[in-house]
């Protein structure tokens, strides 16, 4: 296994307790100051940790908490498996694609709260910020990305046009059998013949 897998593999477990951890912060909070009096509304992915203004809102927690649980889930696994069956690699994208979604619909979940609470005739400024939560959750989906590309086992590149003089895709194998004497240092010559002739 390569030192690049194996940093793949341990970047895989970091992404996936970022992103479990990203769901107990805070997601995104919103603040109304009232007289003097501010009114605040805090929320995670799972529970509303406070909420001062007793539903007259009707805010939510976003509720991405369990397909972040479960891409981490799929992340780690597929880390652990793949050093028995190197195909379970696929299962760090697999994750890693659930994590980007489930954080781009987070922040999309944000910046429409944004938009609805703008739109309502208030006669004090109501302030919606997105929270800690919602931050790491993009952070871990990006190294969440970056780990699972880091964990494939990516095609050697054989030959080429860079790899040859004159660049014309002609490559020679010496076979290496232990005695020089049989094999001439460029090959075998072989005979192209002309077709149809």
């Amino acid at each position: 296994m390569t030192t690049r897998r194996v940093l793949g593999a341990v970047l895989v477990f970091v992404a996936a307790g970022l992103a479990v951890a990203a769901t107990f912060l805070t997601a995104y909070s919103v603040q109304v100051v009232v007289s003097g009096r501010t009114l605040r509304f805090e929320a995670t992915s799972w529970v509303v940790e406070r909420d001062d203004f007793r539903e007259v809102l009707m805010l939510a927690p976003l509720e991405f908490g369990e397909p972040v649980v479960g891409a981490a889930l799929v992340m780690a696994l597929a880390a652990v498996l793949a050093f028995r069956v190197p195909a379970l690699r696929v299962g760090s994208l697999l994750g890693a694609g659930l994590l980007v979604g489930a954080a781009w619909s987070a922040a999309g979940r944000v910046r429409g709260l944004v938009g609805e609470l703008e739109g309502l005739d208030s006669p004090v400024p109501i302030a919606v910020e997105q929270g800690d939560g919602v931050t790491m959750l993009i952070v871990a989906a990006g190294v969440g990305v970056i780990s699972a590309v880091l964990h494939q086992e990516l095609p050697r590149r054989v030959g080429g046009d860079d790899d040859v003089e004159g660049g014309d895709g002609v490559v020679i194998h010496q076979i290496d059998d232990g005695d020089d004497a049989e094999t001439p240092p460029y090959g075998y010559p072989v005979i192209v013949e002309p077709k149809g002739g």
